[in-house]
């Protein structure tokens, strides 16, 4: 506002008037009216999380479907099982740090941990 003299509420005034420009920038309207930030935020959420699921429209729970299947691709790409059962990730990790593959035994870490440990090449052989 074109004034000489500052008034209490001016940059409020001033900040409101920004704000709904922006606002307006971002959502593609000519004026401002209540809710239109949200109801833009909501669009591009949605846009966002269904392009992330391969779909054209988001549907309410694409989401958590698609971070379910994603999730269980990924344990049975690390486990090398179709169907996960409790502890397959804890076996496989211990496999791969021990080194041992399927025959890993309750002990094999920690004698690989101590062999690496008075080694001279710290290889434990």
């Amino acid at each position: 506002r074109e004034k000489d003299e500052y008034e209490l509420g001016d940059f409020s005034v001033v900040l409101d008037d920004k704000v709904k420009e922006l606002v307006c920038e971002l959502s593609g309207k000519d004026s401002y009216e209540f809710g239109d930030l949200s109801v833009e935020i909501d669009t591009r959420v949605k846009e966002s999380v269904a392009s992330f699921c391969g779909k054209d429209k988001y549907e309410f729970g694409d989401l958590s479907k698609e971070l379910s299947k994603r999730t269980k691709a990924g344990v049975a790409n690390f486990t090398g099982k179709d169907n996960y059962q409790f502890g397959d990730i804890t076996k496989t990790a211990l496999k791969n740090l021990s080194g041992k593959g399927d025959d890993y035994q309750f002990g094999d870490i920690s004698k690989k941990l101590i062999g690496n440990l008075f080694s001279k090449d710290g290889k434990g052989k």
